[in-house]
């Protein structure tokens, strides 16, 4: 594939962009992720290209997965400003661009291992840039790059007003008393895998271990630390328990510094839902 420079999502940051993963030539929650694309769009101030619809970008999304072969993959979509010159302004644009490619699958990271984390120096994007998921991900970038120079796997940031806010592709979660809660959206990316972990708890995937809710709360830094369990949930990490936060274990009984039961309860219930549910896998038309 080979972008134009002068498209204003290389050279100004201005495009969005979103996923989808593909199992078994079946795609998961296109539709979900399509929504959040369509918004992303809406808040850059973005259009399809000229013909194009949502419906016509989804199709060539499909067509894509199909052309590529692959049958275990995750598709990428872009939608840049458009090529036309190095000012700032959208307005030389001769047309907005949509991209799309297919990348081979890989396997998630073993929850039975689990990830540590840190408490980031790197600044959060204020809530509207966090709420939407544009191509500027160097404060992501960043966040990881902390994290691995203190010799953790994942940085999680902090809110403007001082909260758990979310690691840097994925959204955190912590179990205790019965419930999962996870940060609001008000100031973070709105994770179309943590809302569907929050659906199947709300169905008793996790009830054989006491989570029957799963609900949006501020957290603290402090209350996630002394949580029962602490994860991190994305759609290409599924559920990682987190076992050590700026060092020190995390948990409670047996969940203290290992992978807890409900992380992993809940990272194999993501895994299935991935595989069976009819009602969000969307076939793709291969030849």
């Amino acid at each position: 594939m080979v972008v134009p420079f002068d498209d204003h999502m290389v050279h100004r940051g201005h495009g969005v962009f979103d996923t989808a993963h593909v199992c078994d030539g079946r795609c998961h929650l296109l539709d979900r992720h399509l929504a959040r694309f369509e918004r992303s769009m809406r808040s850059a101030k973005l259009k399809p290209p000229a013909g194009q619809s949502l419906a016509s970008m989804r199709a060539t999304i499909l067509a894509t997965i199909a052309a590529s072969g692959l049958r275990d993959a995750q598709v990428r979509y872009y939608a840049g400003a458009g090529p036309g010159g190095f000012a700032l302004s959208h307005d030389e644009c001769v047309d907005a661009t949509f991209y799309v490619t297919v990348v081979a699958g890989r396997a998630a990271p073993d929850p039975n291992v689990g990830v540590s984390v840190v408490t980031s120096d790197v600044p959060i994007k204020p809530p509207a840039f966090a709420t939407v998921k544009s191509v500027n991900y160097l404060p992501n970038a960043m966040v990881v790059a902390d994290a691995h120079e203190r010799g953790a796997d994942y940085g999680v940031w902090m809110t403007e007003r001082g909260l758990v806010g979310e690691g840097p592709s994925m959204n955190l979660a912590i179990v205790e008393d019965g419930v999962l809660v996870t940060p609001p959206t008000d100031d973070v990316l709105a994770g179309c895998t943590v809302r569907r972990a929050m659906e199947l708890i709300a169905r008793g995937a996790l009830a054989h271990l006491g989570v029957r809710d799963a609900r949006h709360e501020d957290i603290t830094l402090e209350r996630a630390k002394s949580a029962d369990e602490a994860v991190l949930i994305g759609s290409v990490i599924w559920c990682q328990p987190i076992v050590r936060w700026d060092g020190e274990e995390v948990g409670t009984g047996r969940a203290r510094g290992c992978a807890g039961p409900c992380a992993l309860a809940l990272h194999e219930a993501l895994l299935a839902d991935f595989r069976d549910d009819e009602s969000e896998l969307v076939d793709v038309p291969y030849a």
